[in-house]
């Protein structure tokens, strides 16, 4: 099986000096070793700003680096791809692919010119908000709508070949997006809020208005997005919030977000090594062959095809 995954916090256990080929991260290259072609989306995911510093840019350039060096140290096995001319390249050589995101725009610190650095750097998705308020808006656990900075960043974004996130975004500020972001964008890893209603999880007009947009939505492997009652999340959430998903018109639309390394996730998966085992699971639900291959792998490939 393939697998594209749209979020993991990898990049912080890569930072604290983990190895990407064989370390103790859910993310590693040793433990993908039975997933055929893989790309991975590498969120660089920082807390919000203190007033008046610049502690998130900052973190976020150690994470760069962290994650650069890495890529580099096992560029055998694995490339950065900001293109899918380089992400076709890497997977028909039979490496890996690695994207990177980032997770909270208060990386830009309130100034719209660092976009270009990380356009520069490679970055491709950006989430725009975390739990809590930065400059650009309210996340969904604060609430609000997108300031107006926030609001000139998503109108600057295709400037920058960089897709717009909302995963993580406020009610009001999804709807802002909406209103000023008329092109395909991205939920990389939010579940269903009517199968279970966390505010991080989307509501049914929000997934439906993405999958009008032939945008993407990655769904997210944390316990307590899966299921109301944590400690009894399993594959079976998995399976839930798929078939939700499906019922509103999403086949060519869902895939995974999984949040390795940056989630509790439930026992039966444990880390990348286990998605090979949620395929099976799957399989035997009665999901077909060519609708899990879609899910997996496909319908992100053909999303980025379009937007990359």
């Amino acid at each position: 099986m393939d697998f594209f995954d749209l979020h993991c916090d990898t990049a912080h256990r890569l930072a604290e000096g983990e190895s990407l080929a064989n370390g103790n991260a859910q993310v590693t290259l040793d433990k993908a070793r039975e997933i055929g072609r893989w790309v991975q989306l590498f969120a660089m995911f920082v807390q919000d700003n203190k007033p008046g510093t610049d502690s998130a840019y900052e973190e976020y350039c150690g994470l760069i680096a962290a994650a650069s060096a890495q890529i580099r140290e096992h560029g055998d096995r694995i490339a950065q791809c900001r293109t899918m001319q380089e992400m076709d390249a890497a997977l028909e050589s039979g490496r890996r692919a690695a994207v990177f995101s980032v997770e909270n725009g208060a990386v830009l610190g309130g100034r719209i010119e660092r976009l270009e650095q990380l356009q520069r750097d490679g970055v491709r998705f950006l989430t725009l908000t975390w739990f809590g308020e930065n400059e650009l808006g309210g996340g969904s656990s604060v609430g609000g709508r997108l300031t107006p900075f926030g609001r000139s960043v998503v109108q600057e974004l295709p400037r920058y070949g960089i897709v717009p996130d909302i995963s993580h975004l406020s009610d009001e500020g999804v709807a802002d997006v909406f209103e000023l972001y008329d092109g395909p964008l991205a939920a990389t890893h939010s579940n269903v809020r009517s199968v279970t209603g966390h505010h991080r999880n989307l509501t049914r007009r929000q997934i439906e208005e993405i999958v009008r947009r032939r945008g993407i939505i990655g769904i997210n492997l944390y316990r307590s997005f899966l299921n109301g009652e944590p400690s009894r999340a399993s594959r079976d959430d998995v399976y839930r919030h798929l078939d939700a998903f499906l019922s509103l018109g999403a086949q060519d639309t869902v895939c995974f977000g999984t949040d390795f390394d940056g989630a509790d996730v439930p026992d039966d998966i444990r880390d990348i090594s286990g998605i090979p085992g949620v395929y099976e699971y799957l399989l035997g639900r009665g999901l077909s062959e060519t609708l899990l291959q879609k899910v997996f792998f496909e319908n992100a490939c053909a999303f980025c095809r379009r937007v990359l």
